[in-house]
């Protein structure tokens, strides 16, 4: 009796290792890794994985032992899907910043997958899955400033930066740049190429930025003159004779006989410039050429040449808006020309205009009152450069 109890024993137990789809008496046997699938996609050192179980052919091929009479019933098969994915379950060693050579391992979370063998009459191959990197695209390197190109709106010190690009690779991509505005030559400025995902963005398009920031010197713009000795001497000329010229116009059309012009002697300049270029002002610069006169009159007109009296003041002529050129040379209005104006009723001047005897003359009678008008007046917004001597 014993031993036919054994060699029944023997047999049932070489029934069930002998049956290719049963394990542990009665338990179908589900090699779960095979239903597992890694992708990889990306770019070469930017390559992402990920994973996915095929839940429905895994319960499709094994009807019976979730079950299941066929897949037709949808509700039922929903149900036995639904209890498969909340215990079926698993993670990449790594998902991102994938390079080709790497590996990446599939692991099974193998306690939770012991509650769905509670469930059915299933035992699970949870075997790792280990995928080796091959394929990924290697991005193309690229240098997105060969692209750029930078031109300059304005003249300094308000000059603006103008960036255009044309011909990158890549697509959804800017230039921007830290300072665009109140520039001169030599400032510099920093460009930065797309934002803080530039590279990821450039990667999806199969691109790599050799550089994403650069700096440049301002260059080529043309500038209001800043000091009087950044005007070139033949510029400076040009606009003491256009003075001289002009103020000997007036007098030999508007002076009286008993009046003699005897000398204009250039004694040195003002320049004015805004304290701040970001402030609107009138003008970018004043230039000013400021001359000792020398003349003299007769008291009255029925007084004879011995009563001619010699007399000195001081007058000036200003150029506005001064520049040079990006080819260096400089630019200006001679038709600009500021002057004092001022005239006299019945003896009493009013405006820029003084009196000596019977005449009255445009100009001031001393520098200081001359330099309050041109200047103090100004202060405000104004800096100034003098080489006035006297």
């Amino acid at each position: 009796m014993r031993n036919h109890l054994m060699k029944a024993t023997a047999l049932a137990f070489a029934v069930c290792m002998s049956a290719a789809s049963l394990s542990s008496c009665g338990r179908t046997e589900i090699d779960a890794s095979k239903y597992v699938t890694v992708d990889i996609d990306g770019i070469d050192t930017k390559g992402t994985a990920s994973a996915h179980i095929g839940l429905d052919e895994l319960v499709a091929d094994n009807l019976e032992a979730f079950e299941l009479s066929d897949s037709s019933n949808l509700l039922a098969f929903a149900n036995v899907e639904e209890k498969v994915n909340k215990y079926l379950k698993g993670s990449l060693s790594k998902e991102t910043d994938l390079s080709n050579g790497d590996a990446v391992t599939f692991k099974w979370d193998k306690k939770n997958a012991e509650k769905l063998e509670e469930k059915y009459k299933i035992k699970l191959k949870l075997n790792d899955k280990k995928i080796k990197v091959t394929d990924l695209k290697v991005a193309e390197e690229f240098d997105p400033f060969e692209h750029l190109t930078i031109s300059y709106d304005g003249i300094a010190p308000n000059a603006k930066a103008v960036l255009s690009a044309k011909e990158l690779p890549v697509s959804g991509m800017s230039f921007t740049c830290d300072t665009k505005d109140h520039l001169s030559n030599g400032d510099t400025i920093t460009v930065k190429f797309g934002e803080a995902d530039c590279e990821q963005k450039c990667f999806d398009q199969g691109y790599k930025p050799t550089a994403t920031e650069k700096t440049y010197t301002v260059e080529g713009v043309s500038s209001y003159v800043q000091k009087l000795e950044d005007i070139p001497e033949d510029a400076m000329k040009k606009m003491d004779e256009h003075a001289q010229d002009t103020f000997k116009a007036y007098v030999a059309s508007k002076w009286a006989d008993s009046e003699t012009f005897k000398k204009m002697e250039l004694i040195g300049n003002y320049m004015l410039t805004p304290k701040d270029s970001s402030i609107s002002t009138l003008t970018s610069n004043n230039v000013y050429f400021i001359y000792k006169m020398t003349a003299e009159n007769m008291p009255n007109k029925d007084s004879d040449e011995s009563t001619k009296q010699e007399f000195t003041y001081y007058y000036y002529t200003g150029y506005k808006n001064i520049v040079i050129l990006d080819d260096g040379t400089c630019s200006f209005d001679l038709n600009t020309i500021e002057k004092p104006e001022g005239s006299a009723f019945f003896g009493t001047p009013s405006g820029e205009a003084f009196t000596v005897g019977n005449y009255y003359y445009k100009g001031y009678k001393d520098l200081d009152s001359m330099f309050n008008k041109l200047v103090t007046a100004n202060i405000d917004k104004y800096k100034y450069e003098s080489t006035v001597k006297e």
